[in-house]
């Protein structure tokens, strides 16, 4: 699985922008686009259009990005012991199926509130299939930005939790490792 950052261009000189993370240590597994509401990127367009890639959003008639065992779900963040860092780090007890997952997820890179602009600027982004992360993740640990959306993640989190929930543990405890140390400079 390939992850698409569409980032938004005030991101790109953001010393705070977690997206930068999963670039810098997979460049191979993730790469971006600077999104342009003029411009759209043509390769993009197609893809979401022919749903070979899926953007990943939180909305309530999103399908899940891969089936969840609910218990072992509940079972993973009811850890009272964890911090919500350590979650994403939790080892998944439930079997994901990667094959399900599509072969590109496009998460956009930007605040919450130009994340919003850039889909209600964007046809293409207004249309895409999409698919989120299951219902009761952890809370953000991200504490270097202020007006964070109650129950959103960062660009790094999401791709954590993506990365979890198909098998890819040691890439998520990596990326994980990378999002602390930023997380924790003050």
């Amino acid at each position: 699985m390939q992850i698409i950052l569409l980032t938004h261009e005030r991101e790109l000189s953001r010393k705070t922008n977690t997206g930068q993370l999963a670039l810098a240590a997979f460049p191979e597994e993730v790469k971006s686009i600077v999104w342009s509401r003029t411009a759209p990127d043509n390769d993009l367009v197609a893809m979401l259009a022919s749903q070979q890639a899926k953007l990943l959003f939180p909305a309530s008639d999103t399908e899940p990005a891969v089936p969840i065992d609910q218990n072992a779900l509940d079972t993973d963040l009811a850890e009272s012991t964890l911090s919500n860092a350590q979650a994403f780090l939790a080892p998944a007890q439930s079997i994901v199926i990667a094959e399900l997952m599509p072969s590109q997820v496009v998460i956009l890179d930007a605040t919450w509130q130009e994340a919003r602009k850039m889909l209600r600027q964007s046809a293409y982004l207004k249309t895409a299939a999409r698919v989120s992360l299951p219902p009761l993740m952890p809370e953000s640990a991200f504490i270097l930005r202020r007006n964070q959306q109650e129950g959103g993640l960062c660009t790094a989190e999401c791709i954590i939790a993506l990365w979890r929930q198909c098998g890819r543990a040691e890439q998520a405890t990596l990326l994980a490792s990378l999002f602390t140390e930023l997380n924790s400079r003050t």
